[in-house]
């Protein structure tokens, strides 16, 4: 708790306890609107960080929250992240030093789901997704729904790694399309 800046609530710690029983994490977390996922989510990421158990994570989420996230995992959390959107991604892509690896540049990423998906750019993340992913908003990647499907072979794809930890959060009830 020495490196975050916040102080959990009680249910907060939760979903990290039951992270710290896995050995990947693979989670859902489904709270109600504004009981802090994010919370939940970055006191797990921050425990596997400080554990030496992840060196490099990247948070996909909706092209709206992007700095949101940013600017939570920085002020709540000590952990200094790139944001990466179609405005952002030329600059951030030029900061990267020749012959290195844009994770192995930027070990904390956030990036929007919409970017990401697209097949310009999917198949370069899959090649170099961190060992742990955060998706904000999972309900977004389901695979029903115009324009989802995309949304929804990232994730699966990256979920194929059955040694990748995988938070997903959402805040919308199941719509019983599994």
């Amino acid at each position: 708790f020495g490196n975050i800046a916040v102080e959990p609530r009680a249910y907060q710690l939760v979903p990290l306890l039951m992270a710290l029983r896995l050995s990947t994490v693979r989670l859902l977390i489904a709270d109600d609107v504004g009981i802090g996922k994010t919370i939940e989510a970055g006191l797990i990421v921050r425990e596997l960080m400080d554990r030496g158990e992840i060196s490099k994570f990247a948070v996909l989420c909706p092209p709206h929250l992007v700095e949101q996230w940013q600017s939570e995992l920085e002020n709540r959390f000590n952990l200094q992240a790139v944001a990466l959107t179609s405005a952002t991604a030329s600059r951030v892509e030029r900061e990267v030093p020749h012959g290195t690896s844009l994770m192995d540049h930027y070990p904390i990423i956030v990036v929007s789901l919409d970017y990401i998906k697209s097949e310009r750019h999917r198949e370069h993340f899959l090649s170099i997704a961190p060992e742990c992913i955060i998706v904000d908003e999972a309900h977004t990647c389901a695979a029903s729904g115009q324009g989802k499907q995309l949304r929804f072979e990232l994730l699966q794809r990256l979920a194929a790694d059955a040694e990748r930890h995988l938070i997903m959060l959402t805040a919308t009830p199941h719509s019983g399309d599994e």
